[in-house]
């Protein structure tokens, strides 16, 4: 059973009650993400509802926060002040954080004020990425889907063996040579990717989870969460691009002026990397596994 909401919209009936006994009764979303819906709570609050996942997760995330919180960046992060149940959903109550979402404001942007926030996106990736945080390698937290390791190297090594085993049948065809691209990056893990600080890796910063103001600056990064690590800031940066090149609102311009503002390497084997990771994590939708192999096929002539 689905009820209309305040916005025109219907949601399930099991939302609509979380959102009854958290006193909204008209909600307005503010938008849906892999494990939640967001929906305006108040004028400076909003409501979290994840109607899949444990409350052991979502106090796993409010903790989280509470770390990040701690440290002062140039944008807002997520802020949880409360975390509740109804009828054992988990939702939270939290700061509403500023601005719209990056493809939004970029939808209209065009020359320089859309590089403006093309250069701001990729330097509240290397903000975060300065944040170093005591923990293993690996996932942040423990319902993480990455694994832990106690370096950076048997991490990589790791996921890696994970994924291409994984994605071997469904690479093979667009990239014939795809073992072999396989045995590169791994002596890159070896040699070029090696990495010794525990540092902050968002993991899912694709411009989605970006927040623009209208002057065109990053003012909040949301949805940490499963995707979250500590390890190497590089990472990030390149699963970012992966991310931002599958996103209707953006050009292969936009992808090419992104690599321009990064380091060299990241067109080798961090890319191929990040592909072979990235397809495995969302391996159900076909549009990135393309995307990703055609990634590979171009990477593998960079190193």
């Amino acid at each position: 059973m689905q009820r209309e909401s305040g916005d025109g919209l219907s949601y399930p009936a099991q939302l609509q009650e979380v959102l009854s006994a958290a006193g909204v009764e008209r909600p307005v979303l503010l938008g849906v993400g892999e494990d939640a819906w967001a929906f305006a709570h108040s004028d400076s609050e909003a409501i979290r509802i994840f109607p899949e996942l444990s409350v052991e997760f979502v106090e796993e995330l409010a903790d989280m926060y509470g770390c990040l919180g701690e440290h002062q960046f140039s944008f807002e992060c997520p802020c949880v002040y409360e975390v509740r149940t109804c009828n054992d959903i988990p939702y939270t109550i939290e700061k509403k954080l500023p601005g719209r979402p990056m493809p939004d404001v970029c939808r209209t942007l065009r020359g320089s004020p859309r590089r403006q926030v093309l250069q701001g996106y990729m330097a509240a990736i290397a903000e975060l990425g300065a944040l170093k945080i005591d923990g293993p390698f690996g996932g942040l937290i423990p319902s993480s889907v990455w694994s832990t390791s106690d370096t950076w190297e048997r991490f990589l090594q790791h996921e890696l063996e994970v994924s291409a085993e994984q994605m071997l049948s469904r690479f093979l065809e667009a990239v014939p040579d795809f073992g072999d691209l396989v045995s590169r990056i791994e002596s890159s893990i070896r040699d070029t990717l090696r990495w010794d600080s525990t540092s902050l890796v968002h993991g899912d910063a694709y411009p989605g989870n970006i927040m623009v103001d209208d002057a065109g600056r990053i003012v909040s990064v949301l949805d940490f969460g499963r995707h979250s690590l500590l390890g190497d800031p590089r990472l990030d940066v390149a699963i970012a691009i992966e991310l931002t090149d599958v996103i209707d609102e953006f050009t292969q311009d936009d992808t090419e002026y992104l690599r321009e503002l990064v380091d060299e390497e990241m067109s080798g084997p961090w890319r191929a990397l990040s592909a072979i990771l990235l397809a495995n994590q969302l391996r159900g939708d076909e549009r990135i596994v393309r995307k990703c192999a055609a990634s590979l096929e171009e990477a593998g002539d960079k190193f």
